[in-house]
């Protein structure tokens, strides 16, 4: 058996069992394995086993096949996509670096409201899910690119499946937080908040914008 097989069955394996995890826990709150249970606890321990897994087979088979498949009309597109996939990467270091390493493993910490935190609820997942959506379609492979996917939903999935234990743990602070920010990202939040971020950067500058409206 080849390292790629070995790959494409751990990546699948993984992918099957924490889509699985992520339904059953929504269904039944014991079997939560998200929002991370117990530090050192079996459900713990196979939920970042798999996660980790599953995030390394989708760089590693991610970025191979789009290095040993250039070429073609298609070209220009992949190469475009595997640039956005950088950028996210960074900025999705830079979200889980302003949160926190608490905060990442489920340990309350305070809620994160500013910063990066005003344009979305959620920038780990936001900006991991751009980046492995646009590997997946970098790669042009169907391992690869079926694997981005699943990876893709999970992380969708963690963002919802996460939110009632905020709530629980954050309660009204959370709620308002929840009715004001977007979970992912949308353009008239964005709008609002450049707006807002010129506004207080340069006041000339935001009477002026407004004057041309």
């Amino acid at each position: 058996m080849s390292i790629e097989q070995i790959l494409e069955i751990a990546g699948a394996a993984s992918a099957l069992l924490l889509l699985a995890g992520l339904v059953i826990g929504q269904l039944n709150g014991e079997w939560r394995i998200w929002p991370a249970p117990p530090v050192g606890s079996l459900k713990s321990f196979g939920f970042w086993t798999l996660f980790r897994t599953l995030n390394v087979v989708v760089l590693i088979l991610g970025i191979e096949r789009f290095l040993t498949t250039l070429g073609g009309d298609a070209l220009p597109l992949r190469i475009a996509c595997a640039a956005v996939s950088l950028i996210s990467g960074l900025a999705y270091a830079y979200a889980l670096w302003s949160l926190g390493r608490k905060a990442t493993y489920c340990q309350a910490s305070g809620l994160a409201t500013d910063g990066v935190y005003r344009w979305t609820r959620n920038p780990q997942y936001a900006t991991a899910i751009a980046a492995f959506a646009t590997l997946g379609i970098a790669a042009a492979a169907w391992d690869a690119t079926l694997l981005a996917a699943s990876l893709v939903l999970v992380y969708a999935m963690m963002a919802r499946a996460e939110e009632p234990w905020l709530e629980t743990r954050y309660g009204v602070s959370y709620l308002d937080y929840k009715a004001e920010v977007p979970r992912f990202f949308n353009l008239r939040h964005a709008a609002a908040e450049l707006s807002a971020f010129v506004t207080s950067k340069s006041p000339s500058l935001a009477k002026h914008l407004q004057t041309k409206r």
